[in-house]
């Protein structure tokens, strides 16, 4: 080799550089994208250290989806009033892109947190907690609506808290009268609610008061008998219940394959007698 060609990388080299397989540089040459400094008429290859940014630069257009052909394009005609707007373009969606994966990531951390804490909780139990009070994004009422109604009530909820990116990765809950804890009607929710970030205007909010509440779970048994069995234990400490049940699936679809093997939480209002 050539003194002067000491100076250059082959093409394993220059590949290993730019941490690629050779066969991309072959591809690239091949498309007229980017081609070797050198070549000689026995087939070998060779690149400049000064080609590695521009190799980066077709790298990085690369890697926020310009296509190949558009990227020559602009390499034939590089100028700054062409290659700006278009790298200010492709930053706001790498910024897009980002607030995304953090929102994905947010959504799995709530999903992750709310598991483990199913897996150290006694369902069996029934305790008093005193709760803060809580905004929740509300569907709108569903008392006593026909099924279709009521189906389309939930799906409305989900669809306007995923659109509007509002979604953290609570499950969809459901909040009980007072009324309808009495009559045992508990199949007819008077809404549905998620848990939503907080600030956002035009949204039906429910506030959940702060104060006392007996918390239970149901797994394995009817839901009426979970309500006796929490009832009966709100009694038996001199208590009587509140205005409103809440009901939020621990572990749901996500966490478990079968709908019997989902833990839901029950969140009922205490007040004295």
């Amino acid at each position: 080799m050539s003194e002067d060609l000491k100076k250059y990388f082959t093409t394993g080299e220059f590949a290993k550089l730019c941490r690629v397989k050779k066969q991309t540089l072959f591809h690239y040459d091949e498309i007229g994208l980017f081609s070797p400094e050198i070549k000689q008429q026995n087939g070998y290859r060779y690149y400049s250290y000064n080609q590695f940014e521009l190799f980066q630069v077709i790298n990085l257009f690369k890697e926020v989806g310009v296509p190949l052909k558009a990227i020559k394009s602009l390499l034939k005609d590089q100028t700054p009033d062409r290659i700006v707007p278009l790298l200010k373009e492709k930053s706001a969606e790498i910024d897009n892109k980002i607030k995304k994966l953090k929102h994905l990531q947010k959504i799995i951390q709530t999903k992750v947190a709310l598991t483990e804490q199913a897996l150290e909780t006694d369902f069996s139990s029934v305790s008093f907690q005193y709760l803060n009070e809580e905004k929740f994004m509300i569907s709108r009422n569903t008392l006593d609506l026909p099924e279709r109604k009521y189906i389309a009530a939930i799906s409305e909820l989900i669809h306007y808290a995923e659109s509007h990116e509002l979604d953290e990765g609570y499950p969809v809950g459901g909040i009980f009268a007072r009324e309808q804890m009495l009559k045992k009607d508990f199949y007819n929710y008077n809404h549905f609610y998620i848990k939503v970030k907080e600030g956002i205007d035009k949204i039906n909010y429910h506030v959940r008061p702060k104060g006392l509440y007996a918390v239970g779970y149901q797994k394995d048994e009817d839901v009426e008998d979970t309500y006796n069995r929490m009832i009966q234990f709100i009694k038996q400490n001199g208590m009587q219940i509140g205005d409103y049940a809440y009901e939020e699936y621990m572990l749901d679809e996500v966490m478990v394959d079968r709908t019997e093997n989902q833990i839901t939480k029950i969140l009922l209002q205490v007040q004295e007698m």
